[in-house]
């Protein structure tokens, strides 16, 4: 009752500090990603969408803020997408031992990815909506 509109639109939106620990985080993922990866081109094609994205996410920081949760979420997808692109997605080796483990027909790791790949920006979407 104390808090105006604004005050409270502000801290909605406001990340304590700075988004700098998630985009940390894709920063060395992404360098470990790009370390001898099973295809180049493979690599170049799946992680360049999430460079560019970064970039402009890094760029744009200072001047539109998303919450923690976006940031977060964001840095997970970056994860998913860098470390699918570092194996190429049918060669993950995590999902590999559940294929083998669980005796599946296929590696799952795309349909995992491809799940974040369309929730993620539908919450960043929806923040920039608001």
């Amino acid at each position: 009752m104390g808090i105006s509109m604004e005050a409270s639109a502000k801290t909605t939106h406001s990340w304590p500090g700075s988004p700098m620990l998630p985009f940390m985080v894709i920063i060395v993922v992404g360098i470990w990603s790009a370390i001898n990866p099973y295809e180049w081109l493979t690599w170049l094609l799946e992680a360049l969408p999430i460079i560019v994205i970064f970039v402009i996410a890094a760029l744009s920081a200072r001047y539109f803020t998303f919450t923690s949760l976006s940031y977060w979420l964001f840095a997970w997808g970056s994860i998913l997408v860098l470390v699918g692109a570092h194996y190429t997605y049918s060669r993950m080796p995590v999902f590999e031992a559940l294929r083998e483990t669980f005796e599946l027909s296929r590696n799952h790791y795309d349909r995992f990815g491809h799940f974040f790949q369309g929730f993620v920006p539908a919450i960043i979407f929806r923040e920039l909506i608001l």
